[in-house]
């Protein structure tokens, strides 16, 4: 950010310093999908998927710019928060192309950290999601990795998953 900030002609550098000082004077911050990482998405998610969620082609999908599509449907808000808990693993395409990477499972993580990854994820756009909704799927009895990939083929029938 500070490389292209200092690409900045000076007169446009005049006009956004005292702007953001504005903002922050007013206690203003950007929206949470505007601003760093979770730790959990840094710590747990970035190696395969980027830290720009772009992933890495043919082996990890990218999640921007997917996440909040599948958020907008219930199913595919359970499918998400599934993802992240059990692991997703076997090929799935992506933006029309393979990608066979295998997601291991993060039940480990808090509900908090889910819920905070998936919304940074989803960049603010549709409904958040709440620790409460990662806790009620994760306390669903029968969740495997099968289920998951069984699931993700469902919601990919349907046009949910892209």
């Amino acid at each position: 950010m500070t490389r292209k900030l200092s690409r900045l002609p000076s007169h446009a550098m005049a006009r956004l310093v005292p702007a953001v000082a504005t903002l922050a004077a007013l206690g203003l911050a950007a929206p949470a999908w505007a601003q760093a990482a979770p730790k959990a998405y840094a710590t747990n998610c970035q190696l395969c998927h980027k830290p720009d969620g772009k992933g890495t082609p043919g082996v990890f999908p990218r999640l921007t710019g997917r996440v909040d599509a599948i958020a907008a449907h219930k199913d595919g808000r359970k499918w998400l928060i599934a993802t992240v808990l059990y692991g997703q693993s076997g090929a799935i395409t992506v933006d029309g192309k393979p990608v066979r990477g295998t997601m291991g499972p993060f039940a480990r993580l808090s509900d908090k950290d889910i819920a905070d990854t998936l919304n940074w994820l989803a960049q603010g756009k549709g409904r958040a999601f709440t620790p409460a909704e990662v806790a009620a799927v994760r306390g669903e009895p029968g969740w495997t990795l099968a289920k998951v990939g069984e699931m993700r083929k469902k919601l990919a029938g349907a046009g949910v998953i892209k």
